[in-house]
């Protein structure tokens, strides 16, 4: 029996224009009479989650900033911040080879001008506490994960130059083409779901987990009942238990309703 469900939001939960299933109320409503819990597991950050969910603040589990930032019913699960000169590290690398950088906080997300105004707009979409400064090496809060971009590709050149330059000091996890999720070793979405499984008392094989990218292939692990979406990295479908239909044909709703809801 299904007893805690974890869900990736962009690429899995959200459809290509980055709209919520339209069911997605039922489902919430079914799910909490039949006392199955819902996580979010996200790169994105708590204040973005909290106001794209504010019907369901005590009833959702929120797994932020990949696994760095944990919050359940207003309370911190768990957090890991980047050490100061570790990130200092990181922000100097990146920079060598032109990788620009979103830093997520306790207190917002912090970025130096992407070069036009699309792609602040894109940002927004994204990191609704977002602030501009001249220097992200001057930003005082406390820091989670960084997400770089790079143009030249995150699996394919940004991944290699950290892991040649940091080795195990980090985990680096491509969350788009360009994009690339930073946080300290260790931190994943599916660690986080495992310290949620072992404090609530639920099994690996009582819980449901949808993920599409590489971000989410620890996430993916952590659930026996695991689904890869069609729109899925392939890597991501290889480890999955079930292939379910793409973001864009509801697919988490529909799996839910088939394998939880019968």
């Amino acid at each position: 029996m299904v007893r805690l469900i974890a869900c990736d939001m962009d690429g899995t939960l959200l459809d290509s224009k980055k709209r919520m299933p339209p069911d997605f109320p039922e489902i919430m409503r079914e799910l909490k009479r039949r006392r199955v819990m819902f996580a979010v597991a996200s790169g994105r950050s708590y204040v973005t989650l909290k106001q794209q969910f504010k019907d369901y603040l005590d009833d959702i589990i929120f797994i932020c900033d990949n696994g760095a930032y944990v919050v359940y019913k207003h309370d911190i699960l768990s957090i890991s911040l980047l050490p100061r000169e570790l990130l200092k590290e990181l922000i100097l690398v990146c920079r060598s080879f032109n990788g620009k950088m979103l830093l997520c906080g306790k207190n917002g997300t912090y970025h130096e001008y992407f070069g036009s105004d699309d792609a602040e707009e894109e940002i927004a979409n994204y990191y609704i506490n977002q602030v501009i400064v001249d220097d992200v090496l001057k930003v005082k809060d406390d820091i989670f994960k960084i997400a770089l971009y790079d143009e030249q590709g995150s699996e394919e050149h940004a991944g290699i130059i950290l892991y040649n330059h940091f080795g195990n000091r980090i985990n680096g996890q491509a969350s788009g083409k360009y994009w690339m999720d930073i946080m300290n070793m260790g931190v994943n979405k599916g660690a986080a779901l495992c310290a949620i499984q072992q404090k609530l008392s639920i099994s690996k094989e009582e819980s449901m987990v949808f993920g599409d990218y590489l971000n989410d292939y620890e996430l993916l692990l952590a659930a026996t009942e695991s689904f890869a979406m069609e729109n899925g990295h392939p890597e991501c479908k290889k480890i999955a238990k079930y292939v379910a239909p793409s973001n864009d044909e509801q697919g988490v709703i529909k799996m839910i309703k088939k394998y939880v809801l019968i």
